[in-house]
């Protein structure tokens, strides 16, 4: 099919590939993935937080306006406010314009082809990944807001990790970097370009090629663990996430 900004998302991309986020998703939990390409579960969207990195993107990247016409569910509709932004979200052009303030990052954001659609293959699977940024050498870059940039507590590893490596951004970016590489691209760097919510910092990470060669690891075994679900074994559950505690039943009392 066919895969545009408009239908990257849409149900028939969703059936035809995965995609980065499938697979962090099923890092976390292979049970909670498995039900959603089941169509058993649908993750929430359209949340307050979800729109509120849309628009600190497209701010980033010269679009607000439009972006803000296109999506009238941000903006007051009623009274001496009407049409301005909700408080929630005037932040997020705020936190553009602090990323902007920095002249390396705004003539990289300017220079860099925007959301790029590519489709491959990894262990046997169909991928799509569609870029925030592509510089003219190839690297490539996404555009994140987080909470803060504080240590945070994996619940997968149980432990407390880098903001960006609780998030799994590394795998994200491996596999844009293999489907890219696979269409010809060189990506001699990946990384991000971060802004902090809480307090208006910035950050610009390139992840080293040792980064890079774990989260390779962790991608490649998580996909093949997919194939092989989608093949018939059973996934592992998490215990703790959404899926995996609506499904939960007692049968015993716990011995303590």
């Amino acid at each position: 099919m066919l895969l545009t900004p408009e239908t990257y998302h849409s149900p028939e991309a969703r059936a035809a590939y995965i995609s980065s986020s499938d697979v962090k998703l099923a890092m976390r939990c292979e049970a909670m993935w498995a039900a959603q390409d089941k169509g058993l579960y649908q993750r929430p969207e359209g949340t307050a937080a979800f729109a509120y990195g849309h628009l600190f993107e497209e701010a980033l990247c010269g679009n607000a306006e439009a972006y803000i016409a296109e999506h009238p569910e941000l903006t007051v509709t009623r009274g001496a406010r009407k049409g301005e932004l909700y408080a929630e979200y005037v932040g997020a052009i705020d936190l553009a314009a602090a990323v902007r303030r920095s002249p390396f990052l705004a003539g990289l954001v300017d220079r860099c082809r925007k959301q790029v659609i590519l489709i491959g293959e990894l262990c046997g699977l169909p991928v799509r990944v569609m870029m925030d940024l592509v510089d003219e050498d190839g690297s490539i870059y996404d555009i994140k807001s987080a909470r803060d940039f504080r240590r945070a507590w994996d619940d997968d590893r149980q432990e407390y990790m880098d903001w960006w490596a609780v998030w799994k951004y590394p795998v994200q970016l491996w596999v844009y970097r293999e489907i890219a590489r696979q269409n010809g691209l060189t990506v001699p760097n990946v990384g991000l370009i971060a802004g902090s919510k809480s307090n208006m910092d910035i950050q610009a990470i390139r992840f080293s090629e040792e980064t890079m060669t774990a989260a390779q690891a962790d991608a490649e075994y998580t996909i093949r663990r997919m194939a092989d679900i989608r093949n018939g074994a059973k996934p592992d559950e998490c215990g703790r996430c959404e899926w995996c505690l609506s499904q939960k039943k007692i049968d015993n009392f716990e011995v303590i």
